[in-house]
């Protein structure tokens, strides 16, 4: 079998989590109304809006702690074996939904940084109440200017949780599913993986366009793979684990944050990288040619910032471990997207990342070559987001 086709149905994969969410909501909350709403795209778990008597709840469910994408490509099994497995899986006590709860509460008692409200847990379905504000991506696109400032306003609030305060608090509830480097090695050490980059956007890319981006992916996916030794394993730090732009609201000074994948770490990289990375696909797909130089410089800006204020016998290994985890990331979402289903709803963004794959690829490849050569510290800084500037520069 392709191990890229498709052996799921998306809509029948809809319709359980649906019913699954209703049914325990109308449990968790008897005598209550219950209604669903719109639908959160997602390629990692299904999330819907749901009312209870009138309270808006955002509610995820998590199908066998895969992600839709793998899932609907047949990693789970037949749609009967994954239902199986499912019904197993939600009562497990270490299952996705439960550590993501427990990871919730870790941070209301930590305290920092501000995190979405628990409403309730149930059936393997997790709801939370919405936070305030609006999120990062939409700020930034708004408000090009200010990116340097936002960024640096959520490293800060998330210092305590670096700082070795944060070390003896997380016991057993570590997500790795969601660690960069984790992510990478499942798609790529594997011996499917080269198939599977053969197959990328199929389903969404123009042939001869799909193919150049497959190229510069494999060649990218290639030397990444020969980093991967080079990242710390050492686990001293605990992260947050998932800090995208879209999971950070800003509501006026004050921010909060949702869905952490809070894991042990060798230092804050992670965070910095997935940080720095996303907010620079932000900047790749922004239809503004002045915002996207604004976002780029913002976010080397901070980069830097943040390297100086490394040890100086330590900031060449934290550079280079920033930026390889950040084109593995790059690599990590851009490979998902590519190879979701039709049937399965993206979010804006990420229509926007695939509408510009080949743009994405390409910056990627180029700042890849630039790892494995002999340039360190600020001359790679410079020669890295030399290499996004020119994309950018070039965009449109």
């Amino acid at each position: 079998m392709n191990v890229m086709s498709r052996t799921l149905d998306a809509k029948l994969l809809e319709a359980a989590s649906r019913e699954k969410v209703r049914s325990t909501a109308v449990r968790l909350w008897s005598g209550k109304e219950v209604r669903l709403s719109s639908l959160c795209p997602s390629v990692t778990s299904y999330v819907c809006r749901v009312t209870v008597d009138g309270e808006e709840l955002i509610a995820k469910y998590s199908w066998l702690g895969l992600s839709l994408v793998s899932l609907l490509r047949g990693a789970g099994g037949s749609w009967t074996e994954v239902r199986e497995a499912q019904e197993e899986y939600v009562r497990a006590k270490d299952s996705l939904i439960a550590r993501e709860a427990g990871a919730l509460d870790f941070l209301r008692t930590f305290g920092r940084p501000r995190v979405c409200e628990t409403a309730g847990i149930g059936d393997g379905v997790l709801f939370t109440r919405p936070v305030p504000g609006v999120p990062l991506p939409d700020v930034i696109a708004a408000r090009p200017w200010e990116t340097a400032a936002l960024l640096e306003s959520v490293l800060l609030t998330l210092a305590d949780l670096h700082s070795p305060v944060g070390v003896d608090r997380l016991r057993g509830l570590e997500i790795g599913e969601r660690s960069i480097l984790g992510v990478f090695r499942r798609k790529f050490s594997g011996p499917s993986a080269g198939a599977s980059l053969m197959e990328l956007g199929r389903d969404r890319l123009p042939e001869y366009e799909r193919q150049e981006i497959v190229e510069l992916l494999r060649s990218t996916v290639w030397r990444l793979v020969r980093l991967v030794s080079l990242i710390p394993s050492r686990r001293t730090t605990v992260v947050f684990g998932d800090l995208k732009p879209e999971h950070i609201w800003v509501d006026g000074p004050r921010l909060h944050f949702i869905d952490p994948a809070v894991q042990w770490s060798s230092g804050p990289e992670q965070d910095l990288a997935k940080l720095i990375g996303r907010t620079l696909l932000l900047a790749l797909t922004h239809p503004d040619r002045s915002a996207t130089r604004q976002i780029t410089e913002a976010a080397s800006s901070t980069l830097s910032r943040y390297m100086h204020a490394v040890p100086a016998h330590d900031r060449t290994q934290m550079l280079r471990t920033v930026v390889a985890l950040w084109l593995m990331d790059t690599v990590n979402i851009l490979s998902t997207c590519l190879s979701a289903p039709l049937a399965l709803p993206l979010a804006p963004h990420q229509t926007a990342l695939v509408a510009h794959a080949r743009t994405v690829a390409s910056t990627i490849d180029r700042a890849s070559a630039l790892l494995l050569g002999t340039m360190a510290g600020p001359r790679l800084l410079d020669a890295v987001f030399s290499e996004v500037g020119h994309t950018t520069g070039s965009l449109r």
